[in-house]
């Protein structure tokens, strides 16, 4: 939720029609083409690759980190939140290229620091820019769920909507985003400490697949466990259709980390039985597929009533 427009004078009155600047962070999967669209700005996260780090989505090739992932096993990847000083940044580019307003948008606090971050780098930055108003909003989401809130703000922004309005707006329209995932193996998850060895273990060897969300709160939370990938895909689908059940019109993301078959086969078998408005598939971003696992295969979904 959002934490606090700490960058703004107490005595400063904004004129309602002052330029909203749209920010987010690379967890947010949104496609590059509406982020040029929507001008809007990407805070991007660090992965460092046994001794090389790369800045995600700009230059780490994902389909051939996730390859280097399965032939060497064992490789480890350390991830980075954004620092203060690149928030400071960013924000600093949000005013210079005419904003007086900033939305940060961002990962779960629960997932991530980046929230942190960019509270910190909200009130460190009035010393160089003034009333620039800044405010962080905690979305409780990940994956492109996430990035879907961030292009309702953004469109909202570029309609001359303002920040209040779009807060607002996405209160409201996070209660109809969300998503759910299903994991090939459960060996990065044991490794980080987050099942144990044993259960690691049995799930692969009866190939179980487990599938995952978060919850309001944006802690991640088990859905259900289910015995291969096509009932994980059934699963799945039934999991959205209960969510978008008496929706008006429906996105749906299909999310995969180099699993581009099973991906098009889920985007086919949601398209035959959801009927979405709206489908595409993305890659999910280093970030998480360090502590996931190449093979990782998801839905995100935004309904509206």
């Amino acid at each position: 939720m959002c934490a606090e427009s700490s960058a703004s004078p107490a005595n400063w009155q904004a004129d309602v029609h002052d330029k909203v600047a749209i920010v987010t962070d690379s967890i947010a999967q949104i496609p590059a083409d509406l982020v040029k669209k929507y001008g809007i700005h990407i805070i991007p996260y660090r992965v460092t690759v046994k001794e090389t780090t790369y800045t995600d989505g700009v230059d780490l090739s994902v389909d051939e980190l996730y390859k280097r992932m399965r032939l060497e096993k064992g490789m480890r990847l350390m991830t980075t939140a954004p620092s203060v000083g690149l928030f400071c940044r960013t924000f600093g580019d949000c005013r210079e290229e005419g904003a007086r307003k900033v939305l940060y948008i961002g990962v779960s606090g629960q997932l991530s620091g980046a929230v942190n971050s960019a509270t910190a780098a909200s009130r460190m930055i009035f010393t160089d820019f003034g009333a620039l108003q800044i405010k962080i909003y905690d979305s409780r989401m990940a994956t492109i769920a996430q990035g879907f809130l961030a292009l309702e703000a953004a469109r909202m922004a570029s309609q001359g909507a303002d920040i209040e309005e779009i807060i607002a707006h996405i209160n409201e329209e996070r209660k109809h985003v969300g998503f759910i995932a299903g994991f090939e193996t459960l060996e990065y998850l044991a490794r980080g400490g987050r099942i144990g060895k044993a259960a690691y273990l049995l799930s692969d060897a009866i190939k179980v697949v487990p599938l995952v969300s978060l919850n309001d709160e944006g802690e991640v939370i088990p859905i259900t466990k289910v015995f291969g990938h096509q009932k994980m895909m059934t699963e799945m689908i039934h999991y959205v259709r209960e969510r978008a059940l008496k929706s008006s019109r429906l996105t749906v993301a299909i999310m995969h980390a180099d699993t581009p078959e099973w991906a098009e086969k889920l985007r086919q078998m949601t398209i035959d039985q959801l009927h979405p408005d709206e489908i595409f598939i993305t890659d999910f971003t280093p970030v998480m597929v360090a502590h996931t696992g190449p093979g990782i295969i998801g839905m995100a979904y935004h309904f509206h009533l």
